[in-house]
């Protein structure tokens, strides 16, 4: 049986499509199918590696990331042709601007510092960062909370939108906003958008950076570096 934070239980089990996940997924898939063929994609907490197989429809740099060292196990066996390592949060191993889209879903939840690795996410990425949030403060996950408690499900806080809007860096924006408001893939498309965030069950957010020069943010880890000019595929390997 899959566990409940197992993405077979999301997007195979019929349980974890009730909770949403494929409406969920379907704003991610969105958003994916716009990368070009040529773009760095990372996703930081990758799990099994279910969006980098997405990704790699669309394009061939494809990066994940997951602290749980047994699902990346299983990430790397089912996509060879993408390029898993275990990390941090709150502490991303990459250059300033090193992918072109980065990819956090139902993560920063789970996060001790979730504002730090929030601005990490905005640091490694040169244009965009999606985000997607299961909206604890919303009448769903209350309810759902007296069966399986918050904690139960390893998460430790309750982010919003409006706490994401107030931890973006400078030169970032909002570009586009939508909820998952029902488990109905078509459904959530007719009221995704106009849904209230009360009524709500995730939140997809999609960020991107502003054009212009803007000061160059502070290094994270001191570790590898990843560039993003000349060599970005070849340094990503030294991983390995």
């Amino acid at each position: 049986m899959p566990e409940f934070n197992d993405q077979n239980f999301y997007y195979h089990d019929l349980r974890g499509r009730l909770l949403g996940n494929k409406a969920r997924e379907a704003l991610v898939l969105h958003e994916i199918a716009g990368l070009g063929s040529s773009d760095f994609f990372l996703e930081v907490g990758c799990a099994q590696g279910h969006f980098e197989g997405k990704a790699l429809e669309h394009c061939a740099n494809v990066f994940g990331g997951e602290y749980a060292f047994g699902k990346m196990a299983a990430a790397k066996r089912a996509f060879p042709k993408a390029e898993f390592l275990g990390l941090d949060a709150e502490v991303l191993p990459f250059r300033n601007r090193a992918f072109d889209f980065v990819l956090c879903t139902e993560v920063l939840e789970h996060v001790p510092d979730w504002r730090k690795a929030f601005a990490e996410l905005q640091r490694v990425s040169r244009r965009t960062v999606l985000v997607t949030v299961p909206l604890e403060k919303g009448y769903f996950w209350r309810a759902l909370s007296k069966v399986k408690g918050m904690g139960t499900r390893g998460h430790l806080h309750r982010i919003g939108t409006r706490e994401l809007r107030n931890a973006l860096g400078e030169g970032w924006r909002v570009v586009k906003q939508e909820f998952v408001a029902t488990p109905s893939r078509r459904l959530n498309r007719v009221i995704g958008k106009r849904a209230k965030e009360k009524i709500g069950m995730y939140a997809v957010m999609l960020f991107e950076r502003g054009k212009g020069k803007r000061p160059e943010p502070k290094e994270g880890n001191a570790g590898l570096k990843l560039d993003c000019g000349k060599g970005r595929k070849a340094e990503v390997k030294a991983w390995g």
